[in-house]
C-alpha cells in the first residue's frame, strides 16, 4: 500500500478553527506564553477606563507612559495616573496571575533616556526610583520605550554616540535594583522593553546583551510606513511586497527574521501589533492609491475606521496577496489597516517563529476586542489551560493538537494525566491515516454513531487494533504502554514505515513482564526512539499510557512517518 497523507495542513487545520469560534468569544483558557496590551493615559479620558479592559485574555498590561524627570522616573500627570493604575491593578481580581507594569519613555517622553543612562551614578539613581514608584502604586514591574538611543525619536531627544552601550547597563542596573527588591519581598518583577522594527534600531542597541537581562521584547512591528513618507504604503505588512519604492520592503516578517540574527533568542520576542491604521488624504489615483503621492495623513483607531470607512459604499475594499493585509481607497483617500483575518495570520506567523508572545499597541482603539480576539485566538489555537507551557509534553501536544490528531477534553482542558483508551487511540490513528472509509463494523460493542466507530472498523479491516475473542471492542479500556507501540508497529508495517531496527530488551529490569505479543513491537518502539525506559531501566510494558504520554508518542511517531 503506498503512503498515505499523515497530518492535515496546519494552515487548514487553524483556518477551522477560527471558523468554529464564535467572533468575539474567545476564552481565557489556555493562554500559554506572554500576551501584552499597552493601556495609554489618555484612554480614561476618552471614556474607555480601566475596568472595561478583558483583563483575562493578558499576562501583562503596560501603562503608558512615565517620563523621566530630573534623573528619575515620574508620573506623567499625577491625579489621572493614580486613577488610572489604581483600575489596572484592580484586575488581578478578575486575573490573579495579571501583570501591571508601567512603561516609561513612547514617542513624546523619551527626551532624557540618555542623562539617565550616562554614568553608574544616573542609571543607580534612576534605578531606585523605579522600585519606589512600582512599591508606591503596587505594580509589577518596568518596561522601558526609549525612542531612541544613539538617534531618532521626537525632535529634542537627547543622543549620546554612548548610548548603544548605556543602554545595555540601564537594564542591567534596574534588573538589579528590582531583584535586590524581589529577594526582600519574595516578588518577582519584570523588566520588558519595547523595541523598533527596522535595522537601524537593532544596530543602535546590543539586542544579544539587552535579550539576556529582560524578560522580553516588546517588537513595534508597525509603523513601516505612515504619514512621514512621500509616498502612501502599509502600516504593518506581514510579508514584504515587491512593488514600491525600496524602502518599502520591510514587513512584520522580515523585522522578526532580523531580531533572530541578531541572535535573540525567539523565546525573547512577544510580536507588536497595530490595532489602527493610517488614513493618506488627497491620494493620486495609482493602483487604487498604494504608493501614490498625498496631502496629509494621520492615524485612524480601528473602532473608528469600523464605524465610518468599512461599510461606506464609497470606499472599494482590496487585499495585498503579498503583503497579506487590506486597504480602502476611495474619495482620494487610502487606508491602511489590519482586520481579523490580517491580524489572525500575525499570531499564527508568531507561533510559527516560536515566539515568546504577542502584544497590542494600543487597547482603547479596539474596544469590542475585535482584532485582539482574533489574534489572540490564532495565538491559543490547540493550547490547553491544564497544559503548562514548561511542562516536557507542552510541544508535543501543542503539534498534535494543531495537527488536529488529539484533541481537548472540554472547557479548554487536555486531561495529561488521564489515560488514553483503546477507542481514543484507534480513533487517533484514523485521523492520522486521513480518516478513510470503513465498510463494516464487525464489534458486538460499537455503533456506527459511537466518536470511534468507523476508525475501529478500518482498524479491523488494516490489522491495526483487533477487537476480543468474545466479539467485542472494549473501547473503554485503558490502553498499556506495551499495547500502544504494539498498535503504533502495526499502523508503520501498514504504511511501510518499519525500517527494520531493533533494540535489545535484555538491559530492562522488567523485561518478564512484557507480553509475547509486544517483544518486537517495544524492541521496534525503542530503537526508533518512539519509547523510552525510565532512568531506573524499566519499561513498565504493563502501565497505562496517560495522553501527555501518548501525545509525545505520536508526535515523534508522526515524524518518524513523515521521514520513512
Amino acid at each position: 500500500m503506498g503512503k498515505t497523507r499523515r497530518l492535515m495542513p496546519l494552515v487548514l487545520i487553524f483556518t477551522l478553527l477560527l471558523a468554529l469560534m464564535e467572533p468575539g468569544r474567545a476564552s481565557a483558557a489556555g493562554t500559554a506564553g506572554t500576551v501584552v496590551g499597552y493601556y495609554a493615559a489618555w484612554a480614561s479620558g476618552q471614556g474607555y477606563t480601566p475596568d472595561q479592559l478583558p483583563a483575562e485574555l493578558f499576562t501583562q498590561i503596560n501603562y503608558a507612559f512615565a517620563k523621566i524627570q530630573d534623573g528619575k522616573l515620574a508620573l506623567s500627570a499625577p491625579e489621572q495616573d493614580r486613577e488610572n493604575l489604581q483600575g489596572l491593578t484592580a484586575l488581578r481580581k478578575r486575573n490573579p496571575k495579571l501583570k501591571i507594569v508601567l512603561s516609561v519613555g513612547g514617542w513624546d517622553e523619551s527626551t532624557y533616556f540618555s542623562d539617565a543612562a550616562v554614568s553608574p551614578a544616573s542609571r543607580a539613581a534612576f534605578a531606585q526610583s523605579c522600585v519606589e514608584l512600582i512599591l508606591e502604586h503596587r505594580l509589577d514591574g518596568i518596561d522601558l520605550d526609549w525612542e531612541y538611543p544613539v538617534s531618532g525619536g521626537a525632535a529634542g531627544v537627547i543622543h549620546r554616540p554612548q548610548d548603544k552601550e548605556n543602554f545595555t547597563l540601564l537594564l542591567q542596573a534596574l534588573r538589579d535594583a528590582l531583584d535586590r527588591q524581589g529577594r526582600q519581598n519574595g516578588k518577582q518583577y519584570v523588566l520588558s522593553i519595547a523595541g523598533a522594527a527596522d535595522g537601524s534600531y537593532l544596530n543602535a542597541i546590543e539586542p544579544q546583551a539587552a535579550a539576556e537581562i529582560v524578560d522580553h521584547i516588546f517588537i513595534m512591528a508597525y509603523d513601516f510606513n505612515g504619514p512621514w513618507d512621500i509616498y502612501t504604503g502599509f502600516n504593518a505588512p506581514l510579508y514584504t511586497p515587491s512593488g514600491g519604492p525600496d524602502r518599502y520592503r520591510s514587513s512584520v516578517d522580515g523585522s522578526v527574521s532580523a531580531w533572530l540574527r541578531h541572535g535573540v533568542p525567539a523565546g525573547k520576542l512577544v510580536l507588536g501589533m497595530p490595532l489602527y491604521g493610517y488614513i493618506y488624504q488627497g491620494v493620486s489615483h495609482g493602483s487604487y492609491g498604494l504608493y501614490g503621492l498625498f496631502n496629509s495623513a494621520k492615524s485612524l483607531s480601528w473602532d473608528k475606521l469600523k464605524e465610518e470607512y468599512l461599510n461606506n459604499s464609497s470606499y472599494q475594499q482590496f487585499r495585498h496577496s503579498e503583503a497579506d493585509v487590506p486597504y480602502l481607497y476611495g474619495n482620494q483617500n487610502f487606508i491602511s489597516y489590519d482586520d481579523e483575518n490580517s491580524i489572525a495570520h500575525k499570531g499564527e506567523l508568531a507561533r510559527r517563529y516560536g515566539l515568546g508572545g504577542i502584544g497590542f499597541w494600543e487597547l482603547s482603539q479596539d474596544q469590542d476586542g475585535d482584532l485582539l480576539q482574533s489574534a489572540w485566538a490564532a495565538w491559543n489555537s490547540g493550547r490547553f489551560q491544564d497544559v503548562p507551557p514548561d511542562a516536557w509534553y507542552a510541544g508535543a501536544v501543542e503539534r498534535i493538537s494543531a495537527a488536529g490528531l488529539m484533541r481537548g477534553t472540554g472547557a479548554g482542558q487536555f486531561s495529561p494525566n488521564k489515560t488514553v483508551t483503546r477507542g481514543q487511540i484507534t480513533a487517533i490513528l484514523h485521523r492520522l491515516s486521513g480518516a478513510p472509509a470503513a465498510s463494516h463494523i464487525p464489534f458486538s460493542d460499537v455503533s456506527a454513531s459511537d466518536y470511534y466507530g468507523e476508525a475501529a472498523a478500518w482498524a479491523a479491516e488494516q490489522g491495526v487494533v483487533g477487537g476480543f475473542p468474545d466479539g467485542t471492542f472494549r473501547p473503554n479500556l485503558p490502553v498499556s504502554r506495551q499495547q500502544l507501540a504494539a498498535i503504533l508497529w502495526r499502523y508503520a508495517l501498514l504504511e511501510q514505515a518499519d525500517s527494520g531496527k531493533r533494540a535489545s530488551l535484555e538491559d530492562y529490569q522488567d523485561t518478564g513482564e512484557i507480553s509475547g505479543y509486544a517483544m518486537e513491537p517495544l524492541s521496534w518502539a525503542l530503537a526508533e526512539g518512539i519509547l523510552g525506559g525510565t532512568k531506573e531501566k524499566r519499561l513498565l510494558p504493563q502501565g497505562s499510557a496517560s495522553r501527555a504520554q501518548t501525545a509525545v508518542i505520536l508526535d515523534r511517531f508522526s515524524a518518524l512517518l513523515e521521514t520513512a
